[in-house]
């Protein structure tokens, strides 16, 4: 009967290790997204408009995003009676920079282009990345500052490679890590997400903590003060300005 038991108990450790490995990428992020609102709630939203700070050292920067899905953005920071912006028309992305002394519109290079199309996609990468062209791989299991989180590789259509930090208790996003190569230099970043807060039906992260090794950048919170969605826009916000003569 020894024999026996010892076999019940293998079948039995066998057994769990397969349930555990059948946990499959799709999966958790299938749970990422249910967890945040499900996609009905997601696909509901067409515009949205986000008010908040910009936080460095004694820096308090407040902006107003507004976005028009999928790729169109525009994000306005005040500080000292003056306003510099970025923006994206889904085709070109631009900025008007009075910090450095220009008033002037100025297209931006298509690393750039890149980014802002990337932050004009509230939902992320990760929702409808198979529709998107990326592919995602469940990379297992680590400890995360005491938490157990799913660790996903995300590589987009140019091959840029993101790692998502997901949360395996609660299935929300903690972080975001990424590497990117502008003007010849490669630049890392990482993004906390923190106290999510419902709104219309959806959590959203109303705390970042981002980590640069942009020397301009270095390291930054975002404090979320409010979003709307589905606001009235204007599309010819987006678009470029003419340069004054």
């Amino acid at each position: 009967m020894k024999p026996l038991r010892i076999s019940a108990a293998l079948i039995f450790f066998f057994s769990i290790i397969s349930f555990s490995a059948s946990q499959t990428v799709d999966e958790v992020i299938d749970n990422y997204i249910n967890a945040i609102g499900g996609m009905e709630n997601l696909d509901s939203v067409k515009t949205l408009k986000i008010t908040g700070k910009f936080l460095s050292g004694s820096f308090e920067i407040p902006f107003i995003q507004t976005i028009s899905v999928p790729d169109k953005i525009l994000t306005e920071m005040t500080m000292q009676g003056l306003t510099m912006k970025q923006a994206c028309d889904g085709t070109t992305a631009w900025m008007i920079n009075p910090f450095q002394g220009s008033k002037e519109p100025e297209k931006m290079t298509e690393e750039y282009t890149k980014y802002m199309k990337e932050q004009a996609d509230f939902e992320g990468k990760l929702v409808n990345y198979k529709e998107k062209g990326y592919t995602a791989e469940l990379l297992g299991k680590e400890d995360m500052e005491g938490s157990d989180v799913y660790k996903i590789k995300l590589t987009d259509k140019d091959g840029d490679i993101t790692y998502y930090y997901i949360d395996a208790s609660t299935n929300m996003l903690l972080k975001e890590s990424s590497k990117r190569k502008i003007k010849e230099k490669e630049i890392t970043s990482d993004v906390y997400y923190s106290d999510y807060k419902p709104v219309e039906g959806i959590l959203i992260p109303m705390a970042m903590d981002i980590k640069s090794s942009a020397g301009q950048m270095g390291s930054q919170k975002v404090q979320v003060d409010s979003v709307e969605f589905n606001v009235s826009v204007d599309d010819s916000i987006f678009k470029m300005p003419e340069e004054k003569k």
